[in-house]
């Protein structure tokens, strides 16, 4: 397999023929020079030893070894072999809702679309994890397993809709548990789960799948879609078109609004984080700055076709081609002797450049360079497969142990980012370049979320640098997340306090309540009791009088007791009241 390192520098190859023109123009001009001074037929006689041919073959020697400078300067490369490099990441799945409340439209474009935009731009940012994709309304499916094969994920991703799941309702709790049985057990990867949804109408055991994820060590992040204040449904007809809004059963519009409660438990308890959705923002990417922190487990060996360098046998043609064009001259009968001389110089400079070069291509130095020429190119895979081939040679290069921390650094691999630049410190020798290495072991453990570990990095590189205004600049940020971190702790603090004070009360109303609601019951039963009592004694008192009275009259008696008896019945069904519950079917 045949490749440039360069390519843009073959855009120079359309030179050539311009040239070659140029040359074909300074010919002819010349040759009408010299025939206003002397006549055609005296110019052989006048040089006798002039060869036309050699000066065409001349500028012919020019133009090819241009060419193969071009060439050689574009960098020729050749796949020789497969190198096998290790695959790390976590195991993911995005829980996503596709009910019906989810086209609301209180978010831009709508609840569901600003969803499926910010999960399909986190698998732009994956690298070497695995996702899977969980669509769930009032019944929880597998979209697609886990995987990493990021395009083909995407494109499920763009055909979910609320038709992708028939059932209304909104069961996050059986979303969790089809993860949770869908996530590999042959290897103890990180594992992870990524809510999105409104949050509304939550049915099912949502806190018993959540423990069981708590304990299964699996974090779960949670993003609400859509605002307090909510919006109407929109219904759409066949055509995509807006005929009218969701209507409950009295034909009222349904306003569907966040319910972020269930949402943050289920977040706080198996140590996730929460984030509501914004039109504008891109929340899903604060969470994958999180999920980049945990521990990497390695799948396998991804291969890499390596390449090497050929540039040197196209600049072997062009210096052999401009040698051969200083040797010859334009006269007739010259070039053997010429040549003769220049054999043993050309001899040199050949061997050198066939033999010599090539092992020069596989030098400490040139790895590094082609791991710069990737990282320049933002193919900071190959960088890192550049710069390992570097260190293979000579462990201890400062640079390619630098550059190393770098490509792991703009891959958002942060933990081996700062592992690298850690023993990087270790190796470097001047002060500026170990200040440098703090810098970015700051950085990477500023993107790593160890906050209090940044800080001392960057106090190390201010030490050995004080001049260095963005270490200082970067050291007030991690200050500043710190506080921003403890208040947000004391605030927690304090709202669990609060929380469990509202609980207490709302225990301490339920037990009036409910304390309340037994006298009810109790004087209720009494009255029944007592009115039984009574329509007892009253039909024994009818019946002694049936057998005083006329048969016809005690017919009339014994009816009007069974209508009273009826009566009786349905108030009591009255009062033990029934409990009717609505079905939400968005």
């Amino acid at each position: 397999m045949l490749r440039f390192s360069n390519p843009e520098y073959l855009w120079a190859l359309l030179v050539i023929p311009i040239l070659a023109v140029l040359f074909l123009l300074l010919q002819w001009k010349g040759k009408r020079l010299l025939q206003k001074f002397v006549a055609e037929r005296l110019i052989a006689q006048l040089a006798p030893d002039l060869s036309s041919a050699k000066r065409w073959l001349k500028q012919a020697m020019l133009l090819l070894a241009l060419t193969f400078l071009i060439l050689a300067a574009a960098n020729p490369q050749v796949g020789t072999r497969l190198e096998e490099v290790k695959r790390e990441g976590i195991d993911l799945f995005v829980a996503l809702d596709v009910s019906l409340s989810m086209r609301a439209e209180d978010i831009k474009p709508s609840r569901l679309e600003k969803a499926k935009r910010d999960v399909s731009e986190l698998l732009k940012k994956l690298s070497g994890d695995r996702v899977g994709l969980i669509v769930f309304a009032g019944d929880a499916f597998i979209q697609f397993p886990l995987t990493a094969d990021y395009a083909a994920a995407d494109l499920f991703i763009s055909a979910v809709d609320v038709e992708s799941v028939p059932t209304p309702g909104t069961m996050i709790g059986l979303a969790v548990e089809r993860a949770m049985k869908s996530f590999s057990t042959e290897l103890p990867t990180q594992k992870a789960v990524i809510v999105v949804s409104d949050g509304e109408n939550t049915e099912g055991d949502v806190l018993g799948a959540v423990e069981e994820a708590r304990k299964a060590g699996v974090k779960i992040f949670a993003v609400g879609m859509g605002t307090t204040e909510g919006g109407p449904i929109p219904v759409y007809n066949a055509n995509g078109q807006r005929v009218d809004f969701k209507r409950d059963r009295a034909g009222s519009v349904v306003v569907t609004r966040l319910d972020e409660s269930m949402l943050q438990e289920i977040a706080t308890s198996t140590g996730g984080t929460y984030r509501r959705a914004t039109s504008a923002g891109n929340e899903i990417d604060e969470i994958f700055n999180e999920l980049a922190s945990l521990e990497k487990t390695e799948f396998g060996v991804k291969q890499v076709t390596g390449f090497e360098s050929r540039y040197q046998y196209p600049l072997a043609v062009a210096v052999l081609l401009l040698m051969l064009e200083l040797v010859l001259s334009e006269r007739k009968g010259r070039l053997m002797i010429r040549l003769k001389k220049l054999l043993p110089a050309f001899g040199l400079v050949t061997a050198t450049l066939m033999f010599v070069a090539p092992l020069n291509g596989q030098t400490v130095r040139s790895h590094v360079s082609d791991g710069n020429k990737s990282f320049g190119k933002q193919n900071y895979a190959d960088a890192e497969v550049a710069y390992k081939k570097a260190l293979e040679k000579d462990p201890k290069s400062k640079e390619a142990q630098f550059n190393l921390g770098n490509a792991y650094y703009k891959q958002q691999r942060y933990d081996e980012s700062a592992r690298q630049f850690a023993n990087t410190v270790l190796a470097m020798g001047p002060d500026t370049h170990r200040a440098k290495a703090y810098y970015n072991l700051g950085n990477s453990l500023f993107k790593a979320n160890k906050i209090q570990e940044s800080i001392e990095a960057y106090k190390q590189s201010l030490k050995l640098n004080p001049d260095d205004d963005d270490a200082r600049y970067n050291l007030e940020m991690a200050r500043k997340r710190q506080q921003d971190q403890q208040q947000q702790q004391k605030n927690q603090q304090k709202n669990q306090d609060k929380n469990q004070g509202k609980n207490q009360d709302q225990q301490d109303k339920q037990e009036q309540n409910q304390q309340q609601n037994q006298k009810k019951e109790q004087e209720q039963q009494q009255q029944s009791q007592t009115q039984e009592a009574k329509q007892d004694k009253t039909q024994q008192q009818e019946t002694r009088k049936l057998n005083q009275m006329p048969k016809q009259e005690a017919e009339r008696i014994l009816e009007a007791l069974r209508n009273n008896e009826k009566e009786v019945q349905k108030n009591l069904r009255k009062r033990e009241g029934v409990r009717v519950r609505v079905e939400k079917d968005w």
